[in-house]
């Protein structure tokens, strides 16, 4: 059993409080998600971002079809390294020569 912690920690680490004797986990599904994918990037930041458009673009000149997964731990993609930041468009006028065709 979990070693008891001391007055005023809160934590749900499983390791620190067993989650079957906590509360605040008795609504909660704790099943786990699989899926398959050929590709799996960690990281919806920009490099993430273009290494998963890259790879499409070269299975798409190849004619392969890969399933790419981007895994994220943001709420939203890039939402830990965009905030603010400066962002150098050359590597994305490399990715998308065409951007302004589509509209972007």
């Amino acid at each position: 059993c979990a070693p008891a912690l001391p007055p005023g920690v809160l934590t749900t680490h499983y390791k620190k409080r067993d989650r079957a004797t906590d509360e605040r986990w008795a609504d909660v599904d704790m099943e786990r998600f699989a899926d398959n994918t050929d590709l799996l990037i960690v990281g919806g930041g920009p490099a993430g971002l273009a290494a998963a458009i890259r790879f499409k673009q070269l299975c798409n000149e190849q004619g392969l079809e890969h399933r790419v997964t981007v895994l994220e731990k943001a709420p939203l993609i890039g939402a830990h390294t965009l905030s603010g930041a400066v962002l150098e468009p050359r590597a994305l006028f490399e990715l998308f020569p065409d951007w302004e065709e589509r509209g972007a």
